[in-house]
C-alpha cells in the first residue's frame, strides 16, 4: 500500500476481512458435519457432532453481527482520510446489516468493499 494507507486510522477492515474467511470455514465445517453424520447415523447423537464446532460458531455469529459496524466505521475512516474514494458509511453499514443473515452475499459485500478500499489506498 502507498502512503495513503498511513492517513487511514482504522483497523476495522480486519473484521471485514474475517467475513469471507468465516463463510469458507462454515462451508467446510458443514461438509464435515454432514459427512460425520452420514457415517455415524444411528450410533451417535447429532448434538455431539455440533459440540466441537460450538466455539467457532459463536465466533462466526459475532463476526457476522459486527460486520455492519465494521463497514460503517472503516468507511468513515476512509471518507475522513481524503482519498479519491468517498464511501457513504451509512450505505455500507445498512448493506452489511441487511446481509447479516445471507452468508454468501455478506462475504461478497465484504470482498467488494475491501477491493474498493485497496484501490483507493493504492491511488488507482
Amino acid at each position: 500500500m502507498s502512503d495513503a494507507s498511513a492517513d487511514v486510522d482504522s483497523r476495522w477492515w480486519l473484521l471485514v476481512l474475517a467475513m469471507p474467511a468465516v463463510t469458507v470455514i462454515e462451508a467446510c465445517l458443514g461438509f464435515l458435519l454432514v459427512g460425520f453424520a452420514y457415517e455415524s447415523i444411528g450410533s451417535m447423537d447429532p448434538v455431539l457432532l455440533l459440540a466441537p464446532a460450538a466455539p467457532f460458531l459463536g465466533a462466526a455469529i459475532l463476526v457476522r453481527l459486527l460486520l455492519p459496524v465494521a463497514l460503517y466505521k472503516d468507511a468513515t475512516a476512509i471518507r475522513d482520510a481524503d482519498l479519491d474514494w468517498n464511501p457513504d458509511p451509512a450505505n455500507w453499514g445498512f448493506l452489511g446489516l441487511g446481509l447479516v443473515v445471507v452468508p454468501v452475499l455478506d462475504s461478497i459485500l465484504a470482498i467488494t468493499y475491501l477491493t474498493l478500499r485497496s484501490r483507493a489506498l493504492a491511488g488507482e
